[in-house]
């Protein structure tokens, strides 16, 4: 059994019965109860299982049916373990140790090409359009554990400027900050505005060029934005902004553990899976602090 895993289930079920109800409704199955269901599917996406391996491989379903959740971990998938199937010690529904089997890691399309297709068909895959949309993930990262403060999921493409003010909020709430740095996306004399005169926090975001090829910025904030991160500016200044970098090496630890692609398919529970994978990952990170302190 991985000590990692093991510890990341159970921290997760610590985070889920603290932030869950215990019983969301009226409708809520006392079997089944949220924090465990939570709990579950942070393990489902650290692991990179379907639902139906998830069950198997990890036996939440309780047979006694008094709605505690025990999470059992066993050995890390196929793809790291270089098996398909292990053993592990437990009570199954005749209370006798069975064996779980480990669904495939990453989700099958199964794609058939066909000459024609119906118009109802070529509406809802938006054919005409030039370029489909995607999800967009933004995040606000603590530098120093490389720990989210703040996570946004929303339709794409779109400018990053706009999700400055909200994530911004959100992470203060969470945590005070006296610096902020974002990537020149976000680049707006209202983002500086907010950052200094609301939240109190200097932010350091380069301005780019608009449509003068010769004059970068014209209003004050953005003015000062190019007087300290140009090449002649301030050495400490170019070097904290160097720092933002950690938030394109989180974004890549969750791809590479969690997968490239979303599973689910309606665009509501594709933002709940993304955000679902930012907590994911701050579990992840507290288990590797904890064990390196």
């Amino acid at each position: 059994m991985d000590n990692q895993l093991l510890r990341f289930a159970r921290v997760s079920m610590v985070v889920a019965r603290g932030c869950v109800p215990l019983q969301p409704t009226k409708h809520s199955h006392p079997t089944y109860p949220a924090a465990g269901l939570f709990a579950a599917l942070l393990l489902r996406e650290r692991l990179r299982l379907t639902y139906r391996g998830l069950e198997a491989a990890s036996g939440i379903w309780p047979a006694d049916r008094t709605g505690s959740f025990e999470p059992v971990v066993v050995r890390p998938p196929p793809s790291v373990a270089g098996t398909g199937r292990s053993s592990a010690a437990g009570d199954g529904p005749a209370g006798k140790p069975h064996e779980r089997i480990y669904a495939p890691g990453r989700p099958r399309l199964h794609c058939l090409w066909l000459s024609h297709t119906s118009r109802y068909f070529a509406w809802r895959a938006q054919r005409h359009r030039g370029q489909r949309g995607w999800l967009k993930w933004v995040l606000a990262l603590w530098i120093e554990p490389q720990m989210l403060l703040a996570q946004r999921v929303r339709p794409g493409p779109a400018g990053d400027f706009s999700d400055l003010v909200p994530l911004a909020s959100k992470a203060a709430d969470v945590m005070p900050y006296d610096q902020l740095i974002a990537d020149a996306g976000y680049d707006s004399e209202a983002n500086h505005r907010f950052c200094r005169e609301q939240l109190g926090a200097d932010s350091l975001i380069p301005a780019k060029k608009r449509r003068s090829a010769a004059v970068v910025a014209t209003t004050p904030y953005r003015q000062e934005m190019v007087r300290r991160l140009s090449k002649t500016g301030n050495p400490a200044d170019c070097a904290a902004y160097r720092q933002r970098w950690k938030v394109e090496t989180v974004m890549s630890v969750v791809k590479r553990r969690c997968g490239e692609a979303l599973t689910a398919r309606l665009e509501p529970t594709q933002q709940a899976q993304a955000l679902l994978r930012g907590i994911a990952y701050n579990i992840q990170r507290l288990v590797i602090l904890g064990s390196s302190s």
